[in-house]
Formats: structure tokens, sequence, C-alpha cells
């Protein structure tokens, strides 16, 4: 087989050559993030022994990169447009250097790897967390041995699909934070130089959100690092980036112990770090909590949480497991408000949702005002357009209307949560969502974070865009969309992934 090897290569040889791992995505992105997931992934390969390149497809053009003979090739993506993006860069590795194997992982591999693996510029894919399994990999096919003992591979073997067992998951306090930043080009990415730096302190939730990648990813658990470990990450960024001064935790839920959150805090402030911070958050939660914890978050220097309020519909919050209803968003917001909190409440909103009818997307407009009215800090991110991402609950109820999922990986490529089109919503329900979903980003995104996210001028067109979006919420006219086809003709053009 060739994938497992070139002919004459030997370990030791192979320890001298080069891994690539490729972050995929549209060339010249807006503001692009750090990519975390190759990041993690490159540290225990170099403390293997193998030498690691990163290649971010949002900040090179990968038609100029000097590919040269790398032992492998490596891309992480996310189902959506990052698939063909990473199928671009698979085609033109095929045609130089066709023997070479490239590995997929990822969450989209790790939901659909039979049907990832079946395109033939996917040789292997790694599924779930990558850290263990690639080194074991890459050490089995440098020394030519079989693959069948790699726990939490999918591989094409004599004609046929084999998928090993799955691995166990990684416990997150063995992982280091010294991780290897300096293979990114840190001065392309625009939020890295304004100081804000992104650190994933747990993975996984314990929750059972019918639309969420997490029910079939990580299985329900929620794994953490412990506070100190948590906090010693922190200050090993601060003193390694001097200029870092703002902290955005992406876990999927940071706040599922309060206690881990309570001990991460006040060691923050024992350490005197001169920091701000912002992490996700649930609504039902921060219901739940009492003017002291809060106080204890501000002082730590949080200074917002986020939030995914889905619907104002509770018929719809039930649908989608979502545990939380309309009453306790407005407490929620309500306390923070009452109790003169300085935190900023950033929310994210869905539309479009199988069987949701008009009048109930009205309810999630009329919820939007009404936590505005408690508390004139929250900020409504976004109103995405419910889409069937695999490995979901919701997926299953969503096949029963109309909808034919992606029948091969390159399809789902073409998947897009800004312009998913539902075959079960009519013409006139679409156009409603899509210039809603509109108004919201210009109306009501943060000022600092388009300071932050935007060159000038980008944030003249987007004030411009702002103050005609404010008066369409304003007075709730969403008819004559043209400034929303416009600008959608024009961010399908030049949007990346961020």
């Amino acid at each position: 087989m060739p994938l497992l090897g070139r002919t004459g290569s030997t370990y030791q040889q192979a320890r001298d050559e080069e891994v690539l791992l490729v972050f995929p995505g549209k060339y010249g992105a807006l503001n692009p993030v750090t990519p975390l997931s190759i990041v993690y992934l490159a540290k225990p390969l170099l403390d293997r022994g193998y030498k690691v390149r990163l290649f971010d497809m949002r900040t090179e053009n990968y038609e100029e990169l000097r590919v040269g003979h790398p032992l492998c090739i490596g891309i992480s993506c996310m189902t959506g447009s990052q698939i063909s993006y990473g199928l671009q860069f698979a085609s033109s590795i095929r045609r130089l250097i066709p023997f070479i194997p490239i590995i997929w992982g990822g969450v989209h591999p790790t939901l659909l790897p039979e049907q990832t693996i079946s395109d033939e510029r996917v040789d292997i894919v790694v599924r779930g967390e990558g850290e263990r399994t690639f080194v074991e990999l890459l050490d089995n096919l440098e020394s030519k041995r079989t693959l069948e003992n790699v726990k939490g591979i999918t591989y094409k073997y004599g004609g046929s699909i084999k998928n090993n067992p799955d691995r166990e998951f990684v416990d997150l306090d063995t992982t280091s934070f010294e991780l290897p930043y300096e293979l990114l080009k840190l001065e392309r990415y625009r939020s890295f130089q304004g100081g804000h730096f992104y650190i994933q302190t747990s993975r996984g939730c314990p929750h059972m959100c019918s639309f969420c990648y997490n029910l079939q990813f990580s299985n329900c658990r929620w794994r953490y690092k412990n506070a100190r470990r948590v906090v010693d990450e922190i200050q090993y960024v601060l003193t390694r980036f001097e200029h870092v001064n703002f902290i955005s935790f992406i876990d999927d839920n940071f706040f599922v112990s309060r206690k881990r959150v309570e001990d991460i805090c006040r060691d923050i402030i024992q350490r005197q770090l001169n920091i701000q911070w912002n992490a996700s958050c649930r609504f039902d939660y921060l219901a739940r909590y009492d003017k002291a914890f809060i106080e204890l978050l501000e002082k730590s220097g949080c200074v917002q949480l986020d939030f995914g309020g889905e619907s104002g519909s509770d018929r719809i919050l039930r649908l989608i497991n979502k545990d939380v209803i309309a009453e306790q968003m407005i407490k929620a917001m309500e306390n923070l408000g009452r109790w003169g909190s300085k935190i900023s409440p950033a929310v994210t909103w869905m539309g479009g949702l199988p069987t949701e009818t008009e009048k109930e997307f009205e309810e999630t407009c009329e919820l939007m005002d009404a936590l505005l009215r408690v508390n004139s800090k929250v900020h409504h991110v976004d109103v995405f357009m419910y889409t069937p991402y695999p490995g979901s609950l919701l997926e299953c109820l969503t096949r029963h209307t109309y909808y034919t999922p992606p029948k091969s990986f390159e399809e789902w490529g073409k998947i897009d949560s800004f312009h998913f089109r539902p075959p079960w919503l009519s013409q006139e329900f679409m156009d409603l969502l899509e210039t809603v979903a509109f108004v919201v980003r210009f109306a009501f995104y943060s000022k600092a974070c388009i300071k932050e996210r935007l060159g000038l001028p980008y944030r003249i067109g987007y004030g411009i865009l702002s103050f005609i979006a404010k008066l369409r919420w304003r007075y709730k006219f969403f008819r004559f969309q043209i400034e929303v086809k416009l600008v959608n003709i024009w961010t399908k053009k030049v949007r990346g992934f961020v």
C-alpha cells in the first residue's frame, strides 16, 4: 500500500521530515482567529520528535506554498465551506505528490467517517481528539506496521473501509499549555495583534440540545482542566505575549461547574493577573446565580457572557431540548440589570427550525426586545438559519421535512448556515429570516468588536448599514431587502471562516 510509507524510508529518517498540518479557509478572510485545532495537534508531534509546519489557508495563499515532500498532510475541518477549501488543497497535493498520505480530522470527519473516507482525496480519518491518535498513527505509517491496532481511525485497506475502535478521551490535565504558537504567522491575526487570545479549558457539554454536534462527538460528556491548571495557562500566555490583555475561553460550556469557575476567578485575583475575559454560559445557569458570584466574575475581569437563546417560543425550546424557557432568559437579564452589573450579555438566536411558524419566530423577536428592556447592555449577535448538521438528534426530524442530507463529503462542503435554504420553509419565511439576521448583525453588534475586527474602510460601511438596520428593527420593516441582497452577494465572495 503506497500510503504506508515511501520506498526506502525508515523510522529514523521520518523523524527528520516534516508533518504539514492545514487549517482550511478562504485566503484573505477579514478576521481569522488563531486555529487552535492544529496548534494543539502540533505539540505532541513535536514532543515525539517530528518536525511540524502549520499552514492556515486564510492567511497564506496555498497556490504559492512550497509543499516539498512532507511525511503526511493533516487537514482539520468542520462541516461547511472548510471542507471545500480543504478539498481544494488536497486536490493540489494529489497532483503534486500523489502518494503522500492525506489525513483528515475534526468535527465533520469524526461524525461521518465512512462518507468522508470515500472521497479519493482522503486516505485516513482521525476520529475525535487527535493528540494521541495522530502520533501513534504516524509511528505506524513510517515503520510500515499495519494500522489495525491504532485506536480512533478509519482507513482504506484492500478495497474496503476499516473502522478501528474509538480511542479514550484525553485527560485534559495531562496536556501541555506550552503550545507552539510560533509556528503560525501571528502577525496576520488582527485579534491577536490587538491583545485578544483564545484558550480552551474544557471540552464537551453535559446538556442534550438536539441541534448540537456534541451529542455524538463528546457523548454528552464534559471534561475539564482543573482551576489551577487553567490559571497557570493564562499566566503562561500573559508572560509569553506581554501585549495580551483579553482572554476568550472558547469552551462549549465554561460554567458547568460553578465551583471550578469560582476557583479560577479567585486565583486570577490572587495572582493579580490584569485581564478581561469572556466565556459561554447558559440562561438557566445565570438565572440561578446570586449577586456575590456575579461580583466575583467581574472582579476577576469578566466583561462579557455569551448565551445561546435560540428561540422565544417555549414550544420550539422544548423541541430542541434546550432545557431553558423564555421566562428564565428574562430573569437572568433582569438580575444583571438589577445588580448594576457591567457584564455585557451577548446572545445568538436561531430561526427556520423544522415545524417553526412565523408566529413563533415573531416571539423570538419579541423576546429579543424584552431582554433589551430589562437590560440595556444586551447585544444580540446574530440570528442563524437552522442548518441540519450531522451528528444531531434534530437532523433525524429534519429528514421527515422534505430534506435530503448531502450524500458525499464534497457535497457537505456546500452547506453554509449563512445562506442555507431549508426546503420546509416558504420563500416568504426564508426572506424574512434572512432580513432579520442581516438587521440583527448590523443593528446590535458590539462597537468594541467592530473596532477590533474591521479596518477603517469597513467600519465606515458598517456604520451606514448599522443606521439602516436600526431603523428597520425599530419599525419591524423587513421587506424590500435591497441592501441585504447586495451585502450577501459581496460577503459570499470575500468571507472566509473566522
